[in-house]
């Protein structure tokens, strides 16, 4: 599933932070997700995951990890 729903894919007009999750071992899923995080990295979104509990940034997509968070960065005037 990605986004708020599961429809959401690349390309569409998303505000606020995305929560994506996919399985592991489904190809077409992983294929998804990782066309997702690209697309939202490519615009400067900041894309978070858990390891042992505790939230880190990352900056290559990793099938292994079936759950990342993408927060887009918010400028201010």
């Amino acid at each position: 599933m990605i986004g708020r729903s599961p429809t959401v894919v690349a390309g569409d007009v998303v505000e606020g932070e995305i929560t994506f999750t996919w399985n592991k071992g489904n190809v077409e899923e992983i294929e998804r997700a990782e066309k997702v995080f690209k697309e939202y990295k490519e615009k400067g979104w900041l894309a978070i995951a858990e390891f042992a509990g505790r939230k880190t940034q990352i900056f290559n997509f990793n099938p292994d990890l079936e759950k990342i968070s993408l927060i887009p960065l918010e400028l201010g005037g």
